[in-house]
């Protein structure tokens, strides 16, 4: 799947930061398509700075969105809250326009998945992030057709003309989902997995499938537990390379089961011997006392 953020940027008035896009031509917060090995929060810092002029600071983590982009990929897009560090306001070849808007009302030209992430992290008062498909729009998705059948070609066809080098957009992502299943007293469920070595349940996600669909998906195939996920509180990146891990949590339901051979609970801090090395960090970044979702390079 495809990987993108969104920043939205309020400042001392309350305004929320967005730019015209040379492309569309309506509104929208700035962001973009993340690279192979770039962590969502350096990203939506690079692409503020990069349309906007502005220094900002990434500091939470407000919607995961899951969306169709074309038939056969669809996009993850991480919308951050953030706060200015410094810079002035200026354009780029990508934003026509930039500024500051009132979000009461919001102006009409952003499109309906925009306008979403703009109100959802406006209201976003802290604690998990807001996890959720989206749909355009009949027009949105009008806009869109043109936008990959007539503006992009024409883009590209420019640039061959100026001898520029041709755009090379962010790859697609391997994506999976884990989850920590809290039981009580404080431990965590384990899976033992098909090279014998435990890990926690979940696996890469499948086509068109959320990355929360697949950790409740795959919890079900694995455990038979039908969990009810509680916080995003870790992604994972691996360095100069376009693979990711989601981590959640759960609570398992009453009907937990028992110690077998390939379940088991342990305590966060005495994990398997046997168990996969990456995991024990996502472990630890689960049941740390904090409330904003970690990103890390693992």
């Amino acid at each position: 799947m495809k990987l993108s953020t969104n920043g939205i940027v309020i400042n001392e008035y309350g305004h929320v930061l967005m730019i015209q896009r040379d492309d569309t031509r309506t509104l929208a917060p700035p962001g973009g398509g993340i690279e192979a090995g770039e962590l969502p929060t350096d990203n939506a810092a690079r692409e503020i700075r990069e349309e906007t002029g502005l220094m900002a600071l990434p500091v939470r983590l407000t919607g995961l969105y899951f969306w169709q982009w074309t038939a056969d990929m669809p996009m993850l897009n991480f919308t951050f809250r953030c706060i200015q560090r410094g810079g002035q306001l200026q354009t780029s070849p990508e934003s026509l326009q930039v500024g500051f808007f009132s979000v009461d009302p919001l102006p009409r030209s952003l499109i309906n998945i925009q306008r979403e992430r703009v109100l959802e992290a406006w209201h976003h008062q802290g604690g998990p992030p807001i996890w959720k498909r989206q749909k355009l729009s009949v027009w949105g998705r009008l806009g869109k057709l043109i936008i990959q059948r007539v503006v992009y070609p024409w883009k590209n066809l420019r640039r061959r003309w100026r001898g520029e080098a041709p755009f090379v957009p962010a790859p697609p992502w391997r994506v999976a989902a884990h989850v920590a299943i809290r039981k009580e007293p404080d431990e965590i469920l384990w899976v033992k997995q098909a090279d014998g070595r435990w890990g926690l349940p979940g696996g890469p996600c499948g086509k068109d499938e959320a990355p929360w669909e697949t950790a409740v998906a795959r919890t079900q195939q694995q455990t038979g537990l039908t969990i009810q996920l509680e916080d995003l509180t870790g992604v994972y990146v691996t360095e100069n390379e376009a693979e990711m891990v989601l981590m959640f949590t759960a609570v398992a339901p009453h009907n937990q089961p028992q110690d077998t051979a390939n379940i088991a609970y342990h305590p966060p801090d005495q994990p398997p011997e046997n168990c996969v090395r990456q995991h024990r960090q996502k472990v630890t970044d689960a049941v740390a006392d904090r409330t904003e979702t970690v990103f890390r390079y693992q």
